[in-house]
């Protein structure tokens, strides 16, 4: 964890200069897990531990239920909507661990990085079919598997996949909880963490994806991505020049009665 470095007051929110010691080892880290995926013995190492896993999850499905009922709804778009509402509130709320003066950079940094990982996604979606690294999802190769469209079909539960690596909603929320421990130790920060992880299960638990999906798949695409955003001053930059293009928007919504309320739009006050 000593790597996620707490920008202080005194310094930059992002990094202003180069840190290589870091920068190289984020890499180094996102592509010994992916070598470790290409070369043969590794994948069926990770196979194996893929298969564990899943079929300790998803047997627990086996008798249907409330417990079932439960992971249904939390492999539906309703709930990655209200997961999206939360971890916007914590880009935009002060108590939520992100320091006021610095909300609307973080906001926008973490939209920069984003950005950043729609193309670093598909070229790495892309390299991964055509070195047949990506497959179908646990559950339409494993068996027994239980599904939960057709435990509960009235509910609709993503459960399979047909090109599951690599995990697309996994990648995000990686993303979003490593970014808000680099941008502080702040208790509610490793409260994001436990979410994104408690978040990522229930693709796991129907099926969807394979561990590996997300523990290589998300952090080879998740790594170098909050590097780069950290370790050089390209995001420094980059967020202090729209924040400043952004400024009379802001000022502009501030004016909006209940949103002109939050901090967000009034960095400035000390309280909070």
């Amino acid at each position: 964890m000593g790597l996620f470095i707490r920008m202080t007051s005194s310094k930059p929110f992002f990094s202003d200069q180069w840190q290589l010691r870091p920068l190289i080892i984020f890499h180094a880290i996102a592509l010994a897990l992916l070598l470790s995926f290409i070369w043969p013995a590794g994948f069926f190492a990770w196979r194996s531990a893929d298969e564990q896993v899943f079929f300790a999850l998803n047997s627990s499905l086996e008798s249907g239920g409330t417990w079932a009922w439960l992971w249904a709804w939390a492999n539906t778009r309703y709930k990655d909507l209200a997961l999206a509402v939360v971890m916007l509130c914590f880009l935009i709320f002060p108590k939520l661990g992100i320091p006021r003066s610095e909300l609307q950079k973080a906001f926008i940094g973490f939209i920069v990085l984003l950005f950043l990982l729609i193309p670093l996604r598909y070229f790495f979606y892309e390299f991964a079919k055509a070195i047949d690294l990506t497959g179908q999802s646990p559950s339409r190769v494993l068996e027994p598997a239980y599904l939960l469209t057709e435990l509960f079909p009235g509910i609709p539960a993503k459960d399979a996949s047909s090109r599951s690596f690599p995990g697309d909603h996994a990648t995000i929320l990686l993303l979003w909880a490593g970014y808000l421990l680099m941008c502080s130790r702040h208790f509610m920060a490793y409260i994001a963490a436990f979410i994104a992880t408690l978040m990522i299960l229930p693709r796991l638990v129907g099926g969807a994806h394979w561990l590996s999906d997300i523990l290589v798949g998300g952090l080879v695409i998740a790594l170098p991505i909050l590097a780069w955003g950290f370790y050089t001053p390209l995001l420094h930059k980059c967020t202090s020049r729209i924040a400043k293009h952004l400024q009379p928007l802001f000022h502009l919504v501030s004016r909006i009665p209940l949103l002109g309320t939050l901090a967000f739009f009034d960095v400035s006050r000390k309280r909070g």
